[in-house]
């Protein structure tokens, strides 16, 4: 069980649902954040960013997560992003070629301007 409890930020920047999550996402911090996303994909937004930049370890139910948001979302015709991805995230997403699949910025404005 990870001692972090995940605290997740939400923000509406002009039409996109912004989620940044703050701690370690794992097995038992995951569902939190799937939570989260499935809100913000039954919102008014026209698309989503996961602003992964205080995420310092990911396994692998919250890349199970991810991807499920992003089925999610192009279920409903949502865009979802991820952005700003810490060196420990970013592995895990090049090891399991998500990288292919997922459109990753480097940082949150380039993602919002996109």
């Amino acid at each position: 069980m990870s001692e972090n409890k995940l605290q997740i930020e939400t923000e509406l920047v002009n039409s996109t649902s912004v989620i940044t999550p703050v701690g370690d996402v794992d097995l038992s911090q995951s569902t939190q954040l799937r939570c989260v996303i499935k809100t913000s994909l039954d919102s008014d937004s026209e698309s989503i960013l996961i602003d992964l930049s205080h995420v310092k370890y990911m396994d692998s139910s919250g890349v199970a997560t991810l991807i499920e948001g992003l089925q999610l979302a192009r279920t409903v015709g949502k865009e979802l992003k991820l952005c700003s991805l810490t060196h420990s995230v970013e592995a895990v997403i090049q090891l399991s070629k998500l990288d292919q699949i997922f459109d990753i910025y480097p940082n949150r404005e380039l993602a919002l301007e996109s």
